[in-house]
């Protein structure tokens, strides 16, 4: 039989570089494997190091486990295959021969086929070189040293200090600086000095690995959400032993726009009023304070998560705390026995599974939260593609590759503890979503007095008498106060002068034949001023308040007799609390739900007020669009969302109908109104199918072109 010749080992670059850098989490000694062509590190433990230290392209896989066992190395064939497959894998070899080219041209091949899904994959964060600043940045970088001195922190230190102190003392001026950025000027300012403080929190990165010597390739811009933000390539810094110097290069930026906030802080009590004010101010609050949740957010690979991987000493921290929570949920939910993804203390075993639990929540409301944002900000048509994009390839195509392993899985599992808990805690959730085991309807409610009028007086005057107490109790037609108005009564006193000489003419002319003419004129002159003077002694009557109905009186104590009071402020409020109502407002989706001839409460948001029973006698039959009452709102903390038009009424979100209900029982007075919720029985559906409703009602609202 003839014998197939064994292919020799695949040759290594001879560009890599292998760097010592800081030790591992066990305390093992570390090198990086660096690729200078794909500025790439590779961390390698003292076994790879060894492995590629007795590398020798010239001869065969066998060849080389045998001399590294002459040497004391023990390798089999297996660990070999890896080594290789990573290698060759990683683009770190020479390609010299056809099967290499055509291993290169596979990869170009399949990376073409798949431009769709890296567009995919990409679309939420792509980055562009612009500059390749490393030569620059070494040529200014001795112009930036006074920066990194401890006398520049403490001088920026104490102008902070003090532009605190000052912004406290004048904190009411200080929140309404913003206003100056509701104009077109304001808002040009602000994209530049937005764009400025975002350059300096990029250098700051910069200069900061340019000082521990590390290269820095390029610095651009990436599209996060086709949202432009700049970014610094500082992959060099990985091969820094410490990890505080990493650290310092990650949390740099932050740094930077945190001494700009304390200097424009300070700078801001010192400025007159106007644009520049405005844009010290947006640099002092709005842009570090924005800059600094989205950077220090650890779930996602923004500088918080760098910084968390350094000071936790834990590399690759994401995919290892995934693996890990992976392998955790399968044990406790399975019952599945496999091994650790790692061997790690149970402390950071914790740590990396609360962690990825944590960011798989943030990662599922911010994913929602994105494919709503392109839905609403594209066009309609692309905004539904990556809407559904969104939703499929990024939440619920993760959770169907997990649940594919659970299922491939299955022959390993057998019934225990662990999974009959699970599946009991699956089966009480899905009873909890699917059994209509609810008929409630909750509905936010108004509770108010029926008859309920604030009193105006007719015209400005003054008050002569008040005739009751604040709170006392008056009944229908009684006096409440007494106004005089000086110019009034003059012209009642003017008017009745002008009626008594034409009277007088009238006398005189009806003895003359020669002026019975003007009799006519006078008398329609007689009947005008007749009517005028009964309008004005009317207005006169009105000056006298009268109780419009039985009730409870309201009087702010602040006026008094001999007070001059004026059209547009009321003087006292009148309720009957005897007689008291509720409105409440049911959204579309659950109108059909209720049944109004059936028992409702009311539940007050005061917690001294007792349940209410209440007997709805009214529905109404179109949606209300204007919502009248205040604390029912979303932007007073209510719970209908609502929004201003053009006219600054409060439009709903959703269609509303209004229900009027009676009170039952009340043993409580209510002299202002209540804000709580209507409880009304109704038909029983359960949480799945009152979901399903409503979303099945978005997706038809927002079907329509």
């Amino acid at each position: 039989m003839e014998q197939v010749d064994e292919p020799a080992l695949p040759k290594l670059r001879q560009d890599l570089k292998v760097l010592e850098t800081s030790a591992g989490e066990d305390g093992s000694k570390r090198w990086l494997l660096f690729d200078p062509i794909q500025n790439k590190y590779f961390t390698i433990a003292i076994d790879t190091f060894q492995l590629i230290s007795k590398w020798d392209n010239n001869k065969t896989a066998s060849e080389l486990i045998a001399d590294l066992l002459v040497q004391g190395y023990e390798l089999d064939q297996a660990s070999l295959d890896v080594f290789i497959q990573f290698i060759v894998g990683s683009g770190l070899t020479v390609t010299d021969n056809y099967q290499g080219v055509l291993r290169l041209i596979n990869v170009g091949n399949r990376n073409h086929r798949n431009a769709f899904k890296w567009l995919l994959h990409n679309y939420l964060f792509i980055r562009i070189p612009l500059f390749k600043p490393d030569r620059w940045l070494s040529k200014q970088l001795p112009t930036v040293t006074f920066f990194y001195s401890q006398l520049w922190q403490s001088i920026v230190f104490l102008m902070g200090f003090i532009g605190v102190f000052l912004a406290l003392r004048n904190w009411d001026v200080y929140i309404t600086t913003f206003q100056s950025f509701f104009s077109k000027e304001g808002l040009f300012f602000y994209i530049i000095s937005l764009i400025f403080i975002k350059s300096l929190h990029e250098l700051g990165h910069a200069f900061s690995a340019k000082r521990y010597g590390c290269k820095v390739p390029s610095m651009g811009v990436a599209f996060l959400v086709l949202f432009p933000v700049l970014y610094t390539d500082t992959t060099d810094s990985w091969k820094l032993r410490s990890r505080y110097q990493r650290l310092n290069i990650v949390l740099a930026g932050v740094k930077v726009e945190l001494y700009i906030a304390m200097i424009a802080t300070f700078l801001w009590s010192f400025t007159p009023d106007g644009v520049l004010n405005s844009i010290l101010f947006m640099l002092a609050t709005t842009s570090w304070i924005t800059s600094v949740l989205l950077n220090i957010s650890p779930f996602m690979r923004f500088d918080g998560y760098y910084a968390l991987s350094d000071w936790s000493n834990s590399e690759n921290l994401q995919p290892r705390s995934f693996a890990m929570a992976k392998w955790y949920i399968r044990k406790r939910v399975l019952g599945l026995v496999e091994e650790a993804p790692e061997y790690i203390n149970r402390g950071k075993r914790n740590f990396f599974i609360i962690y990825a639990i944590l960011t798989a929540i943030y990662r599922f409301f911010l994913f929602l939260g994105i494919a709503i944002l392109v839905y609403y900000f594209a066009f309609k048509v692309l905004g539904i593609i990556l809407f559904i994009v969104e939703i499929i390839w990024f939440i619920l195509l993760p959770i169907y590759k997990e649940l594919t392993i659970w299922w491939n899985k299955r022959d390993k599992v057998s019934l225990n503890k662990n999974n009959v808990i699970s599946m009991l805690v699956i089966l009480t959730i899905l009873l909890a979503l699917f059994i209509p085991w609810n008929n409630k309807v909750y509905l936010p409610a108004i509770l108010q007095v029926k008859n309920y009028a604030d009193i105006y007086p007719s015209k400005d005057a003054q008050i002569t008498s008040i005739n009751f107490k604040s709170g006392e109790q008056v009944k229908k037609g009684d006096v409440l106060v007494t106004l005089n108005s000086p110019v009034l009564s003059l012209s009642i006193e003017k008017n009745r002068q002008q009626i008594s000489s034409i009277k007088q003419e009238l006398k005189k002319n009806a003895s003359s034949r020669e002026v019975l003419s003007q009799s006519y004129l006078l008398a329609e002159s007689l009947v005008r001023k007749e009517k005028e003077l009964e309008g004005l002694l009317e207005l006169k009557n009105n000056l006298t308040m009268t109780a419009p109905f039985d009730g409870y009186i309201y009087f702010n104590d602040s006026y008094n007799v001999n007070q001059w009071v004026n059209t547009k402020q009321s003087i006292l409020s009148i309720y009957n609390v005897d007689d008291l109502k509720i409105r409440a407002f049911c959204p579309e989706n659950r109108i059909k739900d209720i049944d109004i001839t059936s028992t409702s409460y009311f539940v007050s948001n005061i917690d001294e007020v007792d349940t209410i029973e209440a007997d709805i006698y009214s529905l109404s039959q179109v949606s209300t669009p204007y919502l009248s009452y205040l604390e029912l709102s979303s932007e007073y903390g209510g719970d209908i969302a609502t929004r201003n038009d053009a006219h600054k009424r409060m439009y709903s979100e959703d269609a509303y109908y209004q229900i009027n209900a009676n009170v039952l029982n009340n043993n409580r007075l209510f002299k202002m109104r209540t804000k709580g919720t209507l409880v009304v029985s109704g038909v029983r559906r359960s949480v799945a199918e009152i979901f399903f409703v409503k979303t099945m009602s978005v997706l038809i609202r927002e079907s329509g072109f």
